[in-house]
């Protein structure tokens, strides 16, 4: 992320590649793959139409109809893309990668606040919970008889009664966690154990050095460059 940020669309395309080979080598290549194609290629492209077009520029590379390409537009349009291609292709590969209760562990042997891990925990969860409870929405409206998969004129009118019982169960969800975090103890003083251990192997260990260093060289260099 850090160098897709920093650095152009060269740097990014490499890194990339990189978070391919690391999907592939972790046996996430498919779904890495089908994620990454829908939504960071997409926007990508859309992204570099749009600026090519839209950017005004002295330099014309064609026109067509009412629209004209230019140079400028289109070196904005690779600059733009290629932080996102290089953001939102290092947050799938985390996403893809993350065992959120590894992390969540890990995090709270680190003597970290649980409640900044059941915050992070609870962050990561909303969108998939809330998905599958506008899924168990919609299958009762179906069953009550409301049309829901016609046109879109039709979907828009069965959204109105779909999404208050979603938040409805929202809040009585949110009062039910707080009831069983009570109850298992999560306000509860003293040292905390788990039924589950994470090794931290030496080559683990190293490897987040190196990317600790790695984050600092790219840092420095970015500076260099702006200086020279």
């Amino acid at each position: 992320m850090l160098a897709g940020l920093l650095f152009d669309w060269k740097v990014t395309i490499g890194t990339t590649i990189i978070c391919f080979a690391l999907a592939a080598y972790a046996g996430k290549l498919k779904p890495f793959f089908q994620i990454w194609w829908k939504t960071v290629l997409i926007l990508c492209i859309i992204i570099l139409v749009l600026q090519t077009f839209f950017i005004p520029g002295e330099t014309a590379i064609f026109s067509w109809w009412i629209f004209t390409a230019t140079e400028e537009g289109l070196a904005k349009g690779i600059g733009f893309a290629s932080r996102v291609l290089g953001v939102g292709s290092a947050i799938i590969l985390l996403v893809q990668m993350m065992n959120m209760t590894r992390m969540v562990l890990a995090l709270e042997k680190r003597k970290y606040s649980p409640n900044l891990t059941y915050v992070i925990t609870a962050t990561v969860n909303i969108i998939p919970q809330m998905r599958k409870q506008m899924t168990v929405i919609m299958d009762a409206q179906r069953a009550r008889g409301i049309e829901t998969d016609a046109n879109l004129f039709v979907r828009a009118k069965a959204f109105v009664p779909t999404i208050g019982p979603l938040i409805l169960t929202s809040i009585v969800g949110v009062e039910e966690k707080a009831l069983t975090l009570e109850s298992r103890g999560f306000t509860a003083k003293g040292e905390r154990t788990s039924i589950h251990d994470i090794n931290d192997p030496s080559s683990e260990k190293l490897l987040r050095r190196l990317l600790g260093v790695a984050c600092i060289v790219l840092v420095i260099g970015r500076i260099v460059l702006w200086v020279l």
